[in-house]
C-alpha cells in the first residue's frame, strides 16, 4: 500500500480527512500523489472524489509526472527540487503563497506544470495572514530580510535565471522580493498591493485573520519598492478582467510601480489560476509568460485584455495522449 493510501484509509472522521487533504494540497510533490488503482475503488466516496479532482487538475495539460523532492528550509519555507548534481544548470522560481497557503491551486498541481529539469522552486508562506507585511515568521521580519535570507540559504549565483511568482496576498511580495533578488520577471496573479486603497475586509475577519490596522504597515509596498536602487525586474499583474477588485489591484500595480497589467476577458473570479486550469490553458500560460522571451510576451498598452482562448493548446496536451503514469502507479 502506498503512503498516500495509508493516510487516507487511516482517517476515521470527515474532519480528519479534511485536515489531511489540506496538508497534502499545501506540501505534497506530484510523485507522492500516486495511488494504485485497486485502492482507488476502496476509498471513501469523499476521498475518492477529492483525489479524482486533483488528478484531473494535474493532468489537464501535463502528462509526465514531475519528480520534485521536498526540503524544508524553515517552518514556512520549502525548497522543491529535482537537482541531482551541484553543477546541473537550473533556474530558480521564488513563489509566495496567498492566504490559503497555496498558489491558488494545490502545490502538487502547480509543481506538475513546472519543468523539474529546469526549475528549483522556493515556496514561502505567511501563516499570520498579514500578507507578508511582517515578512515570513521564523525566517525574516520583513521582505528585505526575506531577500537577504534567501541569498544566504541558496547559492543564487549558481542559477541561470531567477523569477518570482505570487498569488493573491503573495503578489506584492513576489514583486518586491523578486526585484530585490534581481529576477528578470515577477508575476502576480489576482493580487492587490497593500496601499491606501487596500484594507483587510470583513471576510478576512470572519475567517480569523488579523484586521488590526495599527498592526499592519499598509504603506510598506510603495516605500520599500521605491527605495530599491535597482528596479530592472519586469513586473506583470494578471487578473480576471470581469473581477472588479483584481482589476483595480492590477491598475494600482501599474500606477505604483509600472507593472504590466494583463486581464483575461470573461473571468469573473478571483482564482484566475483555477480558471486557466479548467480551460486547459494554464500550462500554455506558464510556457508563454513564465518561460517566454520578455520582449515577445509584453503586449503594447492597447492590447492587454486577452481571451483565454488566445492561449493555444500545445499538441502534447491534446486529448488521447495516453494515461499519466501517476494514476496507475503502484
Amino acid at each position: 500500500m502506498s503512503l498516500l493510501a495509508e493516510h487516507l484509509f487511516a482517517c476515521r472522521t470527515p474532519a480528519e480527512l479534511y485536515r489531511l487533504q489540506i496538508l497534502i494540497e499545501c506540501v505534497a510533490v506530484p510523485t507522492e500523489m500516486g495511488l494504485p488503482k485497486p485502492y482507488i475503488g476502496r476509498l471513501p466516496e469523499e476521498a475518492g472524489n477529492w483525489l479524482s479532482r486533483i488528478y484531473t487538475l494535474m493532468f489537464t495539460q501535463s502528462r509526465i509526472v514531475q519528480p520534485f523532492d521536498r526540503r524544508v528550509i524553515a517552518p514556512h519555507v520549502t525548497l522543491y527540487s529535482a537537482r541531482r548534481s551541484a553543477d546541473e544548470p537550473r533556474d530558480l522560481l521564488v513563489a509566495f503563497c496567498g492566504l490559503a497557503d497555496r498558489l491558488q491551486i494545490p502545490i502538487p498541481v502547480m509543481l506538475q506544470y513546472l519543468d523539474a529539469d529546469r526549475y528549483d522552486v522556493l515556496l514561502l508562506r505567511d501563516p499570520t495572514k498579514k500578507i507578508y507585511l511582517e515578512g515570513v515568521p521564523d525566517y525574516a521580519p520583513d521582505l528585505a530580510g526575506v531577500a537577504r535570507r534567501i541569498g544566504r540559504d541558496l547559492d543564487l549565483a549558481s542559477y541561470g535565471a531567477i523569477r518570482s511568482y505570487g498569488t493573491s496576498g503573495g503578489g506584492w511580495a513576489a514583486m518586491t522580493v523578486g526585484t530585490m533578488l534581481g529576477a528578470d520577471r515577477a508575476i502576480a496573479m489576482s493580487a492587490n498591493p497593500p496601499g491606501a486603497s487596500f484594507r483587510l475586509n470583513r471576510a478576512w475577519k470572519q475567517r480569523g485573520y488579523s484586521t488590526e490596522a495599527e498592526a499592519a504597515d499598509f504603506g510598506a509596498f510603495e516605500r520599500q519598492f521605491n527605495a530599491l536602487p535597482d528596479r530592472r525586474t519586469r513586473l506583470f499583474a494578471f487578473y480576471g478582467a470581469d473581477y472588479e477588485s483584481d482589476r483595480i489591484g492590477a491598475q494600482a500595480f501599474e500606477r505604483l510601480v509600472g507593472a504590466i497589467g494583463i486581464g483575461f476577458r470573461g473571468v469573473n473570479d478571483h482564482n484566475l489560476v483555477l480558471q486557466l486550469l479548467l480551460a486547459a490553458r494554464f500550462g500554455t500560460f506558464l510556457d508563454r509568460y513564465l518561460n517566454g522571451d520578455l520582449d515577445l510576451i509584453t503586449p503594447p498598452p492597447g492590447e492587454r485584455l486577452l481571451d483565454i482562448g488566445s492561449l493555444d493548446i500545445p499538441p502534447a496536451a491534446s486529448p488521447g495522449s495516453g494515461e499519466p503514469e501517476l494514476a496507475s502507479a503502484g
